[in-house]
């Protein structure tokens, strides 16, 4: 019994997860509201009285309620949540699958990499770059700090075809 559970132990895809720094929440609460205001003021500018409707105060309305309302989808996009990319180490396969994240905690297979078109790994503070044989950058995925950079390289190095 013990044989068979360190077996599927062994068997079972190693993962890496490379996260992307997010945003904090009082940044993203602030891009909200604002956003929001600018939207609402962009639109909220043709509702207000007052000056001639003159070809020139129409002209200097549609240019600042344009501005104010691309200002503020610009700001409301700060605090969506960005795709996170992972790698996952596929041993039995011996493939390398490059997933991103989708709404409702779901995950898409984005690019796969057979093991034997990998030349290169290089991992620093801030990438992992996975190179093929031509030289090319088959992935590149940002690495946020020093732990991330050593689990990567953990994962790296209990497949035996990555010397690091």
């Amino acid at each position: 019994m013990i044989a068979l559970s360190s077996f599927m132990e062994e068997a079972r895809s190693r993962v890496a997860t490379v996260e992307s720094k997010g945003q904090p929440f009082g940044i993203r609460a602030a891009s909200v509201f604002f956003g929001f205001a600018f939207i609402w003021a962009g639109v909220g500018l043709w509702l207000v009285p007052g000056l001639e409707m003159t070809p020139y105060v129409m002209l200097a309305k549609m240019g600042l309620s344009i501005l104010l309302v691309t200002a503020g989808v610009g700001m409301t996009q700060i605090a969506t949540d960005k795709p996170r990319k992972e790698l996952h180490f596929d041993a039995r396969n011996r493939q390398l699958l490059v997933l991103e994240s989708l709404p409702r905690e779901r995950m898409q297979v984005v690019q796969t990499i057979n093991y034997e078109e990998i030349s290169r790994v290089d991992v620093s503070d801030t990438l992992l770059e996975v190179s093929g044989e031509s030289g090319s950058v088959l992935v590149a995925l940002d690495i946020d700090g020093e732990h991330a950079r050593l689990d990567a390289v953990a994962q790296l190095r209990s497949q035996a075809i990555f010397p690091c």
